[in-house]
């Protein structure tokens, strides 16, 4: 007798098998779907009835605490403006008080509508963060001690000065190409890196002009290096941050800024600058078309 072959078939435990054509279908479906837009922040703001800013509150004449224990200065007073112009009331906004590594995450995470910070555009920051246009014209400057006899950022960078220096990597790059000897002394704010000449914990600090020139006028005992012939006599500019992918509220707060610097709004930009800075703003800069 011939002997026949029987190959036992056993139920599968592959249940998913039955079940991917649907799941298939599902997908196909989706992607014919309608994408909903993201809500912009300019909606959620309007909405709120709020606006919620990042501020340093120890960068005098930028932005500080007064002696009513009140949060005033020149960005300040911006935010404010910015608030009132939006939702009709300069009262209308929240201030949250950032150190200088807490600002972009605070952006990001979406604590906060935007930031007000003293902030300078480079190409690292803006590779992850949105800025508007610049606000305002500034660059670095060297605050030190008078009674330590030196007058140029050169003498500085000897072993036996300390130097003090907010803990951000431009600062800290910008150290170890300019003054490579120096010993350095990371802070998180400028108000710190005061205390810290002013005690004799450093020899000098390095911070933006507009605060430089404060600290410098309020403080007999400290002077301003010079800075020929270093990247801290380079010009850079502080603007708006804010979460980037959101274009209708960078737009806005761009054009906001466009026509505080340079449009219908600059009588109120030269008020402030008188008001905080003790002197008029950089003159306009005009295309002439004679020339050319």
């Amino acid at each position: 007798m011939r002997r026949t072959n029987i190959v036992e078939r056993r139920p599968t435990n592959a249940w998913w098998v039955a079940w991917l054509p649907v799941a298939v279908c599902l997908a196909l479906g989706a992607l014919t779907l309608p994408v909903r837009a993201q809500e912009s922040q300019m909606d959620v703001v309007l909405k709120r009835d709020k606006l919620i800013v990042a501020q340093y509150s120890t960068s005098p004449p930028l932005a500080f605490v007064d002696d009513k224990g009140e949060l005033v200065g020149f960005e300040i007073d911006m935010a404010r403006e910015i608030a009132k112009d939006l939702l009709g009331d300069p009262k209308k906004v929240e201030f949250v008080v950032v150190q200088s590594d807490g600002r972009f995450p605070a952006a990001l995470s979406g604590k906060i509508d935007f930031g007000l910070c003293s902030t300078t555009i480079t190409g690292d920051r803006a590779a992850r963060i949105a800025f508007t246009r610049p606000y305002l014209d500034t660059g670095g400057s060297i605050i030190a001690r008078k009674d330590a006899g030196i007058k140029t950022v050169q003498a500085l960078n000897d072993p036996k000065f300390t130097y003090a220096i907010l803990n951000v990597p431009p600062a800290i790059e910008r150290a170890k190409q300019v003054l490579p000897n120096v010993k350095q002394l990371l802070l998180d704010s400028p108000s710190a890196l005061f205390l810290a000449v002013k005690t004799g914990r450093a020899t000098a600090f390095a911070i933006d002009k507009p605060i430089a020139d404060y600290y410098e006028s309020e403080n007999q005992d400290l002077m301003r290096l010079d800075t020929a012939g270093t990247p801290f006599a380079y010009v850079s500019q502080d603007a708006i941050f804010l979460k980037p992918g959101d274009f209708k509220w960078w737009l806005f707060l761009d054009t906001w800024v466009g026509e505080l610097r340079y449009g219908s709004r600059y009588s109120q930009y030269v008020a402030w600058y008188q008001k905080w800075l003790k002197k008029d703003p950089p003159p306009q800069r005009f295309y002439d078309y004679n020339k050319y």
